[in-house]
């Protein structure tokens, strides 16, 4: 059966989330360029050419993305913390979109990519992987402690950002790009399955 219209185009009301995420990604990479040119002294390529060999990094990416992928997932199985989880503006976004598995791809590659040149690359040079954590986390809203399981989400997405800062350092700009792509892939992919069902 082949899917409706509806299912493969955004309806009037609604936006086209790849177009969204396309114009934020390039939003973010356009501030990360102007932060390496003005305040470091590696060049942007430089930085994308740094570190381990390009198999090694997907490899190295692949793996911390699947991990922290499964382990949001079974943080999601758990009800206190599930519905921690729903209370997050950004969540409900995404689970009020019912995104299909190219618009899920499609975001998750250009928030990866992006973010990573933003966070990572620009970012976290000035003022290390700590920080640049703290202020990542804030701009996506998921700093609570009302909550325990609010407190948990919170350590956990700290804890996935500092991943990616050490990813960075230990085998290069790639691997933080692909692993945070690949957990927003599984996140994204668990919230829209859960939409369809429900």
């Amino acid at each position: 059966m082949e899917p409706s219209e509806s299912n493969t185009k955004p309806s009037p009301n609604e936006p086209d989330i790849v177009l969204l995420s396309f114009v934020a990604g390039v939003i973010w990479v356009a501030i990360g360029l102007v932060i390496i040119h003005f305040f470091q002294d590696e060049s942007f390529a430089d930085i994308m050419l740094k570190g381990s060999e390009f198999t090694v990094q997907l490899l190295a990416g692949t793996a911390a993305g699947l991990a922290f992928g499964c382990i949001g997932v079974l943080m999601m199985k758990q009800p206190k913390l599930r519905a921690a989880v729903d209370e997050y503006a950004i969540m409900k976004q995404v689970k009020e979109l019912s995104l299909n598995n190219k618009e899920i791809g499609a975001v998750s590659f250009f928030a990866g990519v992006s973010e990573e040149i933003l966070f990572r690359a620009a970012i976290q040079p000035i003022v290390g992987v700590w920080l640049t954590s703290v202020i990542f986390i804030a701009i996506h809203g998921y700093i609570k402690f009302g909550s325990i399981p609010q407190t948990i989400f919170t350590l956990f997405t700290f804890s996935l950002s500092v991943l990616l800062g050490f990813l960075f350092i230990w085998f290069g700009i790639v691997a933080a790009m692909t692993a945070h792509a690949l957990y927003d892939a599984i996140v994204l992919y668990k919230l829209s399955k859960e939409t369809k069902l429900s």
